[in-house]
């Protein structure tokens, strides 16, 4: 059974994603995908990284035009409404409060900053610190994300990497305490094949990289593909190629999710 589910669209209220809404559901359809996915980046506060996400006025206007799709899509393909929350230390309470607004069906988290005041780019290659404390903050605030209950699904796991910078000793013992603490909360681990469009990577690969998927399947991670599309013909990138390294590896299942209900189906 082939891969079943993108749940990782943007929509042009980022700012930094292009096409209709439509285009990618349709995309989704020409794919034979069963079921696609909105998680555009969610408003923060004081207007907090506001240049790369939607405002917070604009909130219910997503959550009306991906329940729109939903009617008239129906019968053809299932459209799922989430929402990718930035995890920013200090903005918990926030952040659970937007997580019960809504009638989400699952909810990615992820690190962007690595600073509360969202200025730090997760992945910039010019911090006012080295790459070993890059990958030791980044790790930090995952292992972090992953302990607040707030979410579904971790997204890019190891996105500091498009820096081209690589970690050290205790850059790596610290992606591996994430990892561990992800299998701990019984989260899903999502598989972004965003990496093998982004030039600025070492090679182009996903995040996690293969090593990573490969420990993740070791501790029994529940797995979800993801392409994060911000055009339409992203959508689904690399899924043949990544559901063929999966089953050569053991891996049999895939999850996918509903009313933030985790269900497993059969690779």
């Amino acid at each position: 059974m082939p891969t079943l589910t993108d749940y990782h669209m943007h929509t042009p209220l980022c700012q930094h994603a292009t096409g209709p809404m439509d285009a990618y559901v349709e995309r989704g359809i020409e794919l034979g995908l069963r079921e696609i996915g909105f998680a555009c980046h969610n408003p923060l506060p004081r207007g907090l990284g506001g240049d790369v996400r939607m405002k917070e006025s604009e909130l219910d206007y997503y959550v009306r035009r991906v329940t729109d799709l939903q009617f008239h899509y129906r019968g053809k393909i299932d459209v799922l409404l989430g929402l990718e929350m930035d995890y920013v230390e200090g903005l918990e309470d926030y952040l659970a409060r937007q997580a019960s607004a809504y009638p989400w069906d699952y909810l990615i988290g992820s690190i962007h900053y690595l600073d509360t005041k969202c200025k730090l780019c997760a992945w910039s290659r010019s911090l006012p610190f080295d790459a070993e404390e890059q990958y030791i903050r980044y790790f930090t605030l995952l292992r972090k994300l992953t302990s607040s209950g707030l979410y579904d699904i971790v997204s890019h796991f190891d996105v500091p990497k498009r820096s081209g910078r690589i970690p050290g000793p205790r850059g790596r013992e610290e992606m591996q305490r994430a990892l561990e603490e992800i299998a701990r909360a019984n989260l899903c681990l999502e598989i972004n094949t965003s990496g093998y469009r982004h030039p600025e990577l070492l090679q182009p690969e996903s995040y996690p990289s293969l090593p990573l998927i490969e420990r993740a399947l070791a501790l029994d991670i529940p797995l979800v593909v993801n392409s994060d599309a911000h055009a339409p013909d992203q959508v689904g990138t690399k899924f043949t190629a990544m559901q063929d390294l999966l089953l050569r590896r053991g891996c049999r299942q895939l999850v996918r999710f509903e009313s933030r209900q985790r269900i497993t189906y059969a690779l």
